[in-house]
């Protein structure tokens, strides 16, 4: 059995990408999956906001991520591209799910990332702003031959937002056949670097992990 790989992509820099990322692995995790998070952004997004401290030793070295019941894998990855790309090919076996973070820009290494991946996910921040981004992110995403598009996923929900009612609208009618039925609601805590998951679930309750997790039941389930 072959690794699902999955990429969270937009070109759309405030999206949540990174903060899905984590949590979307967290959640595969604690349904009693192997998961394996491959860092392509150059910056060090995602090891902040995990709280890891990276040396440049550490580039293309599998550590392991704990931050809530359950355990992961994360690797940040150096310039070598093609080491990535037989690495991955090891890992196929070893995985249930490989998800990779993507920077907000194009370059030709993403594009020969997004070839080897099974399907993509687009987050997109529920505001009218990030349509133009979207419909970008996708043309891009349809230029690699047997890409599949898994999903859209609406994050940043804010139920007190009176447009919220008129976007879902708008964006179920032009993008029905994409839009996951998982919404990922606003918190502020999601995005803090260090919050854990226990502390999610403490001071949060029911609101941020627990759409995450029943977004990768989802995933789960239409596989």
């Amino acid at each position: 059995m072959m690794a699902d790989k999955i990429g969270i992509y937009s070109i759309d820099k405030n999206c949540g990408k990174t903060t899905t990322v984590a949590f979307l692995a967290e959640s595969f995790a604690t349904l009693s999956t192997n998961v394996l998070v491959v860092d392509l952004d150059p910056k060090n997004y995602f090891s902040k906001f995990l709280g890891l401290e990276l040396k440049v030793s550490d580039r293309d070295q599998i550590q392991q991520v704990k931050i809530g019941q359950s355990a992961w894998k994360y690797l940040k990855v150096g310039q070598d591209l093609e080491k990535l790309l037989n690495k991955i090919k090891e890992f196929d076996t070893e995985y249930d799910y490989i998800i990779f973070d993507f920077p907000s820009f194009e370059s030709e290494s993403n594009t020969e990332v997004l070839k080897i991946l099974n399907k993509v996910i687009i987050p997109i921040e529920c505001e009218f702003f990030g349509i133009d981004q979207l419909n970008v992110t996708i043309e891009k995403i349809l230029e690699i031959e047997n890409l599949k598009i898994d999903g859209i996923l609406l994050t940043k929900y804010d139920e007190k937002n009176q447009i919220m009612p008129n976007y879902i609208k708008f964006i179920k009618e032009n993008f029905s056949d994409l839009i996951y039925n998982t919404i990922i609601s606003r918190n502020y805590y999601l995005g803090l670097p260090n919050f854990t998951i226990e502390n999610l679930n403490k001071y949060v309750p029911n609101v941020g992990f627990a759409d995450y997790l029943k977004l990768a039941n989802e995933i789960q389930n239409d596989k």
